[in-house]
Formats: C-alpha cells, structure tokens, sequence
C-alpha cells in the first residue's frame, strides 16, 4: 500500500459528505467551481479541521496537493496552522504558508521550530503544485519539497522530524485557523513509503471525480422508492441516521449491487490509483459485514476490501487502490470507464 487518501473537491461538497468522508471535521470549506488547478473545482479554507481515518503507522510520508493564493492573506503568517503529519492527535511537522506582500513561500515545521523554508517566492494568482517527502524520525529523519517537479528545499537528512518525541506517523491533518477565499487547494494525495506502488513522489498529479450514473450487471439490494438502484446511490444524499427515501439497503448475505459511473472526461494517460468512497449506515442497531466490489470490463468480478458497518450514522468507507484489484496491474482510462463498482453483504 502506498496511496493512502484523495480529494479533489468534486464529490464531497457539503458538510453532511466532508463530516461522511474525514473522521475528524469542523468548519468548513468554499468550494469554487470552475477554479480548479487543471479543471473542475477547488477548495478554500475556512478555519477548518479536516482529519481522514488513521493510517498504519509508517516512517515515510508524503504530501502532493496544487496551492493558488490570490492575494496577501496576513493572517496565514500566525503559525501553527497548515498541513500536518501526526501520530496519536501529537504534530510530527507542518507545512505553513508565509503570505508575504508580493509573493508567498512555503516552510518546514517541526512544532514551533522551522526546519527549512523555499528560498523562491512564488507568485498570486496563479496555480502551484507542491510535494513534499518526510521520513520521521528523532535523529535520522529527512525531507525534501518539490515546487512543479524540482526541488525547492532539501534533500536533507540526520535531522529530528519527529515533534511527538517518536518516529513515525499515522495522520494527516488540514489544520487552518484562517479563513480566505483567497487561498485555494486542489488534487491533494497523501502517501507513504510502504509497498511498490506510488511510494516516492508522484509528480505533478490530478484528481477527477466520477459519480454513480447508472445501474450495473446486479441490482439485489432494495431501493427505498424510485425506479432504479442508481438512482438512489447518485447524489450526495442527505442527513444521518438513514435518508428517508434515498438509499438501498440489503439484510442478506450475498445479495450485491453494482452500478456504473461517468467516463472520465478529463484524464486520458496512466492513472495512478482510485479510491472509492461508499457510504453506507445501519438502518438499526446492530452491525452487517460489506465487501465492496469491482467488475472489469470484461465482466470478471473482484472483492476490494470489508467493511463492518455498525453505527446509524451515515459514514464514508474508502477504497484507495494502488492497483486494479481484479489483475492485480495498474489501473487505465478502459478499466474506469468500463468498469462497474459494488457492494456484497458478506455477513
């Protein structure tokens, strides 16, 4: 496993998905469409915190995401605000924002002791890509921060990464005291050092997303009106514990559904992973084993992963694939567009 978590700002977009999505969330965020990096929409920050489920513990990190700021925003240069890796809730480092008058720069952080920052000063109003690497580690820890594929600081090493006073990390945090339409995010992947895939620098990378559009080659679970399974599945949906009329639910083993999803209009090369994002709650107390599911276009099916749902509260389970998990290779354009995802109660 290498890829850990995406967001691109396009299918989660109100704060009944981003609470869904991150274990952690409060505030919000302004989603800006049209205002993308490369194409679809961005996210501004707004005095928000936005935690995805934890990850295993790892020694390597990594951090991908586009940043545009359109102006001098003051208020990012108060620290303590910014990009984190954590273990146990406890900052390992942050990437922090300096919004200068003319231009903005980007540094390192270890608690509130700066470890490196950008000697270039990158320019408003309009759109960078950045990436950074970090092995955390009390004595032996290094970093290095990519600004459109070439280093802006770093390669460093044998320096104290590790805030928490222990190597590794297993969170990242979108942590912002500040709120600005100004300051815009987009095609954030978050990664680590594990596994053969997607373990070292990405590069300069998109994200789009693709939504439910229709119903596949099984439709068992029962929808709660409507005339179609998709249609059920293929908008945001509503508040917790279960939505009144718009969603399908199983209580028998075996019973799957499978649905297809809009063809990918804007990426057309190597796609270098997928993450599926169910959302799925107990219609009562109680706790039902899912496996999500994938057929390829060749109608051959794949397990991806189980889920145990056990709370009436509405959460989103995500699937982030490195690989398709039917052949085990890399995933293209044919296997998304021509494929179909799922999910089968298992127990």
């Amino acid at each position: 496993m290498a890829l850990r978590f995406l967001e691109g700002f396009e299918t989660h977009q109100t704060l009944n998905q981003w609470t869904r999505k991150y274990s952690t969330f409060t505030g919000t965020w302004g989603i800006n469409p049209g205002n993308g990096r490369v194409f679809g929409q961005a996210g501004s920050i707004a005095a928000t915190v936005a935690i995805p489920p934890a990850f295993p513990l790892a020694d390597t990190w990594g951090v991908a995401f586009g940043l545009r700021l359109n102006a001098q925003v003051a208020g990012l240069n108060s620290g303590a605000q910014g990009l984190y890796f954590e273990k146990g809730g406890t900052e390992q480092v942050h990437l922090e924002i300096q919004s200068n008058s003319g231009s903005f720069e980007i540094r390192l952080m270890r608690g509130a002791t700066q470890l490196a920052i950008t000697s270039a000063a990158y320019a408003y109003n309009i759109w960078h890509h950045f990436e950074l690497k970090v092995t955390i580690n009390t004595s032996t820890g290094s970093y290095e921060l990519r600004h459109n594929e070439v280093t802006a600081f770093g390669p460093t090493s044998g320096v104290n990464t590790a805030n928490a006073g222990s190597n590794q990390a297993s969170e990242f945090a979108h942590r912002f005291t500040t709120t600005s339409t100004n300051v815009l995010f987009d095609d954030v992947f978050i990664w680590d050092g594990t596994g053969s895939h997607n373990n070292n620098f990405l590069g300069d990378t998109v994200i789009e997303g693709v939504t439910v559009n229709g119903n596949g080659a099984t439709q068992q679970w029962t929808r709660a009106a409507g005339a179609s399974n998709a249609l059920m599945v293929d908008d945001p949906g509503s508040s917790s514990p279960v939505d009144t009329n718009d969603f399908n639910s199983s209580d028998t083993n075996t019973q799957e559904d499978l649905y297809t999803y809009t063809d990918l209009a804007n990426i057309t090369g190597f796609i270098i992973g997928v993450q599926l994002d169910t959302q799925m709650a107990m219609a009562s107390a109680g706790s039902r084993v899912v496996t999500t599911r994938f057929r390829d276009p060749s109608t051959t099916e794949a397990d991806i992963s189980d889920k145990t749902v056990s709370s009436t509260t509405y959460a989103s389970f995500a699937d982030v694939m490195d690989v398709n998990p039917q052949d085990g290779l890399g995933w293209d354009v044919a296997d998304v567009n021509g494929g179909q995802f799922g999910v089968k109660v298992k127990s």
